[in-house]
C-alpha cells in the first residue's frame, strides 16, 4: 500500500505559512512597540536642552542632575551626588569667568528605544562673542515617561 505524499505535503506547507505568518505579525508588533516620532522627540529634547543651559548658567547643580537618568553619566561621573558636585564646580566656573554656555542641537536620531543627539556647546562673553565651543554627544532615555540623559560625552 502507497502512502499519500500529498497530503503531508499539503500539512506541511500550511504549517510552514502559518509560522511565516506569525513570526511577520510579531515583527511588525515589535518595531511598532518601538517606533520614536523624531519630529516630536526633537521638539522635546531641544526643549530640555534649552532647561538645561538655563540651569547650568543659574549654577542650580541640583537641577542640572536631575536631567541624568538615574544610572546617567557625564564622562566618567556617575551617580548623583558626583553629578551634583561636578556640575556645581563647573557651573561656578563658568559664572566666575563671566560666561554663559549656550547649546544647539545639531541632529537627533533613534533607534527605537534611545535618542542621539549631537549638538554644539560654546561658552560666550556678555557681548556673545564665543570664548570657547566644542561638540557632544547625548544619548537620551525615557525613565518614568520622561527623556532624561542617559549617556553626556564630548566629541
Amino acid at each position: 500500500m502507497k502512502k499519500s505524499t500529498l497530503g503531508t505535503s499539503t500539512i506541511a506547507i500550511a504549517f510552514f505559512m502559518l509560522s511565516v505568518t506569525f513570526c511577520n505579525g510579531q515583527e511588525k508588533k515589535e518595531s511598532q512597540k518601538n517606533t520614536i516620532d523624531l519630529v516630536q522627540a526633537r521638539k522635546e529634547i531641544v526643549k530640555k536642552v534649552k532647561q538645561f543651559e538655563d540651569d547650568v548658567n543659574n549654577a542650580d547643580s541640583l537641577a542640572v542632575a536631575n536631567h541624568y537618568a538615574t544610572d546617567g553619566t557625564w564622562g566618567a561621573i556617575k551617580g548623583k551626588d558626583n553629578l551634583i558636585f561636578a556640575w556645581g564646580k563647573t557651573a561656578r566656573s563658568i559664572a566666575k569667568s563671566n560666561l554663559k554656555v549656550r547649546f544647539t542641537t545639531n541632529t537627533v536620531s533613534s533607534d527605537g528605544e534611545f535618542i542621539f543627539e549631537t549638538g554644539l556647546f560654546e561658552f560666550v562673553e556678555k557681548d556673545n562673542s564665543v570664548k570657547r565651543q566644542g561638540k557632544y554627544l547625548l544619548v537620551w532615555k525615557k525613565e518614568a515617561g520622561e527623556w532624561k540623559v542617559y549617556r553626556d560625552l564630548d566629541l
